[in-house]
């Protein structure tokens, strides 16, 4: 039996469940480049979220906002981070 195709509200109701999660993300920057960060799931929008990045400079926070077509073009990838540091895929 085929796997159903998940919605972008699908998505979002996934996402907005994990607010305020410690996660992990790989996205594109570009064609041959990853970048992959540690932050929070941060605020929860209609077409976006976003999430604030952990960093070594206290006095800079950095956030970046996705859109959850992101998620589902598996442009962007989000693995929640468990209390022992496991990873689950969102």
């Amino acid at each position: 039996m085929p796997k159903p195709q998940l919605t972008v509200l699908d998505i979002r109701n996934r996402v907005q469940k994990y607010q305020g999660s410690r996660v992990r993300l790989e996205a594109h920057k570009s064609k041959k480049k990853l970048y992959h960060k540690t932050g929070f799931i941060e605020a929860i929008y209609p077409s976006i979220f976003t999430v604030s990045i952990e960093s070594n400079d206290n006095d800079r926070i950095q956030r970046m906002s996705f859109s959850y077509i992101d998620l589902l073009t598996q442009n962007v990838k989000i693995d929640l981070i468990d209390l022992n540091g496991a990873t689950v895929s969102l």
